[in-house]
């Protein structure tokens, strides 16, 4: 990793440091506009887009168009599975932890190579690590600038307890299995 990258991602880990500690102070304040079962506090979510000031300092690690063989998942943190010229590359841009439940993405980003075909812009698929986790999850891809994101089937259920609004805000499509999942990235709608 280039030392520009490095810094970048640690300018995001203290950016999302920030948004922890005024996610606490809300609860602390009584603020938040959303509470889960957990006590995790969700941020206001503006119903009018003429409202919405976008920042262009940094963006999202989510707000990418990828190359062909590239896919951005989230095993816990978010990461990059990337082919190139037969090598296989898996960088974590939130951390130093390693992924073990890449099997989908390595897939995916196969697929992609073999039609020379990317995936659309601001893309990510979840893996079962976040089961469990959806709400907390969904917001981590918002966050990041994800519009479209992928959801195994067998979690469902689990946007009863994520906020509607960020429901509408995401662009939720579900699976079943992996060559349902590679019929739905790359079949033209």
């Amino acid at each position: 990793m280039s030392e520009l990258s490095e810094l970048i991602r640690i300018n995001r880990n203290i950016e999302n440091q920030n948004k922890e500690i005024i996610r606490l102070l809300k609860i602390i304040a009584n603020e938040g506009t959303f509470v889960d079962k957990s006590g995790y506090v969700y941020p206001d979510f503006m119903d009018n887009d003429d409202e919405v000031i976008v920042s262009s300092e940094f963006s999202g690690l989510l707000e990418v168009s990828p190359d062909v063989g590239e896919v951005y998942f989230v095993d816990g943190d978010i990461f990059k599975y990337t082919v190139k010229n037969n090598e296989v590359t898996i960088d974590n841009l939130m951390g130093d932890e390693d992924s073990v439940n890449f099997n989908v993405a390595e897939s995916i980003a196969n697929e992609s190579v073999n039609r020379n075909q990317s995936l659309d812009d601001s893309t990510v698929i979840l893996t079962d690590s976040s089961k469990g986790n959806l709400p907390k999850t969904l917001q981590l891809c918002h966050e990041q600038g994800a519009e479209k994101v992928f959801i195994p089937m067998n979690q469902m259920l689990e946007l009863v307890g994520a906020p509607d609004t960020l429901q509408r805000i995401l662009k939720l499509n579900f699976y079943r299995s992996t060559e349902e999942l590679i019929e739905k990235l790359f079949s033209k709608e």
